[in-house]
């Protein structure tokens, strides 16, 4: 009864235990899942997944990753192609980097592919370290464009458990162990695999070379309790108790030697033996029997207390996530503001400038006496108004989704509505604009931020070619020949080129090479964002000698079904 009884206590306290380490590790996976879908964020990624065999892009995002890298904590962090094909990792400079491998056989690879997220354990190939893999699908447009991997390095709880008692074991959902206090123990199945399985290991290679070689240990006994008592191949008995992990998929197992549960045992047996026989030690085992009860609620109320104190630092830890998702929440809607209030400048400058040049001149030809004159420009004043109007109208359409549908648009209608705007810019700058656009050139398209789009565009020339000798800036149009179905609309200028890193990452928010009050680096980053909502693109180029170009591609509207779909 001792014997059992005292099992019993030690199943109890394996369990505390059990529950202590698996929100330990639980908690370590969670960290990490939300890093590989970070990646989504990143425009240099998805050129690097458009564009592999660039080595300059490839070794600029494995910077990138190994900066986040190295604020995560992981182990790596890598993007693969959908063939699976590593390009880009943190550990692009160590021996064992994934670059250049295909890793398509992995599940994870599978897994994103099939439903978005991937998770394994495995041995990595190159690097021989086993590590746990969570991946994330990379799409663009509903299109999955890549994969984004982070290996998560558990060799730290392996550490722990030496240094505690009994012994830990972590199975995965082949019952093999993938780490253990004892080393000795682990890549070993808890029972012989099925063909099947091995068949899966040899494709997945999750083990890497180990021989899988079962434990060999035998159940002396299952208790309802969940608990188990096993002997090993030395012929230790163990008792075992065990708790799933990581959403069921992993089995968490704690091995606590009976000996000193039976050594115990066998002197209270002995002792109640001697008392039955000699009456005088009575008292003495009485005696004895309360100081063991007093030791065992001494040893209770110390795991209560070890409880409530875990409890509390449970919540505690939930109260401070909380604070922290509320914070990023506020920081998030913050830099929304700062965005669009950058945006409002940025959009409505043109405008109020044109204007303002617009309101002066009607005066001074008001006290010339020129009436017709000063009509012309307060009907272009009004213009500018239901100008400004229209910008103003389409914050919303930044910030929400229009369900409207998209119109045909005039190509030179619009470059002339733009050139109107920067007219007082290109006076003043002694600028020669000229224009070649082909005649009914329609594309799929909203008058006003097809406007907003292409004034972006020339007032970045305006800039560009403003310390020039030579200040020229042309805009062309026509069908593009190399693409059914789409317009071409280049605007190049006689200014200097544009440095190489910044034209890596020219249509990223803040990104400008204007001094500093003069330009926010927003103007390309929305013109970028209108041509993406019309079913376009927008790209940019240095010419030869000197010089820039962009390049807008927008649906053509002579086709009706496209103006049906959209």
């Amino acid at each position: 009864m001792a014997f059992h009884r005292g099992l019993d206590h030690l199943h109890v306290a394996a369990q505390q235990r059990l529950a202590v380490e698996a929100a330990r590790l639980d908690g370590h996976l969670s960290r990490f899942e939300y890093l590989p879908s970070l990646l989504e964020t990143s425009p240099s990624v998805f050129r690097l997944l458009g564009d592999p065999g660039d080595g300059a892009l490839q070794k600029s995002v494995s910077l990138y990753l190994k900066s986040i890298n190295l604020l995560a904590g992981a182990d790596n962090l890598y993007v693969l192609s959908v063939s699976g094909e590593a390009l880009a990792a943190a550990d692009f400079e160590d021996p064992g980097t994934p670059v250049g491998r295909n890793l398509s056989y992995r599940p994870y690879v599978s897994e994103a592919l099939a439903s978005g997220r991937g998770a394994f354990f495995g041995v990595g190939i190159t690097s021989a370290r086993a590590g746990y893999y969570l991946s994330y699908a990379l799409k663009d447009g509903g299109a999955i464009k890549g994969i984004a991997a982070v290996k998560v390095n558990l060799d730290s709880f392996e550490r722990a458990w030496r240094d505690t008692e009994g012994d830990v074991l972590l199975l995965d959902e082949r019952q093999v162990a993938i780490l253990a206090s004892r080393d000795e123990w682990r890549y070993r199945p808890m029972a012989p695999l099925s063909r099947e399985m091995r068949d899966d290991i040899a494709r997945f290679k999750p083990y890497g070379n180990h021989d899988l070689r079962p434990l060999g240990w035998t159940v002396v006994a299952q208790s309802k309790g969940g608990a188990a008592r096993v002997s090993t191949e030395s012929g230790t008995a163990y008792r075992i108790s065990e708790l799933p992990i990581n959403r069921g998929l992993w089995k968490l197992v704690l091995l606590d030697d009976e000996a000193p549960v039976r050594q115990t045992a066998l002197i209270i047996g002995a002792m109640s033996g001697l008392a039955s026989l000699v009456a005088l030690l009575a008292l003495g085992l009485v005696l004895q029997r309360r100081r063991a009860i007093k030791q065992r609620l001494a040893n209770q109320a110390a795991l209560q207390a070890a409880n409530d104190m875990l409890e509390t630092r449970v919540q505690e830890r939930t109260a401070e996530l909380r604070a922290t998702q509320d914070e990023l929440v506020h920081a998030g809607k913050l830099a929304a503001l700062g965005q669009m209030s950058a945006g409002i400048v940025h959009e409505l400058n043109q405008p109020l400038a044109a204007l303002q040049t617009a309101s002066d001149n009607a005066v001074l030809l008001v006290d010339r006496g020129s009436i017709g004159d000063a009509r012309g420009n307060l009907i272009r004043i009004g213009e500018l108004v239901r100008r400004l109007g229209r910008l103003t109208s389409q914050l919303r359409v930044f910030a929400y989704k229009s369900n409207s549908p998209l119109d045909a648009v005039s190509v030179e209608q619009a470059v002339a509505e733009s050139l109107k705007i920067l007219a007082a810019r290109v006076k003043d700058g002694a600028v020669d604009v000229s224009t070649e656009i082909d005649a009914n050139l329609c594309v799929v398209a909203d008058q006003t931020r097809l406007e907003q789009l292409l004034g972006n565009i020339v007032g970045n020339a305006l800039d560009a070619v403003e310390g020039a000798g030579k200040k020229s800036i042309l805009i062309r149009a026509a069908r593009d020949e190399g693409q059914d179905g789409r317009c071409r609309i280049a605007i190049s200028n006689s200014g200097p080129p544009i440095a190489s890193d910044v034209l890596q990452r020219m249509f990223e928010p803040f990104v400008t090479t204007k001094p500093a009050g003069k330009g926010l680096g927003l103007g390309l980053m929305l013109s970028n964002h209108i041509a993406r909502s019309f079913g376009g693109e927008l790209r940019a180029r240095n010419l030869a000698p000197d010089g820039a170009e962009f390049v807008v591609f927008l649906p053509l509207a002579d086709k009706p079904e496209v103006l049906h779909e959209r």
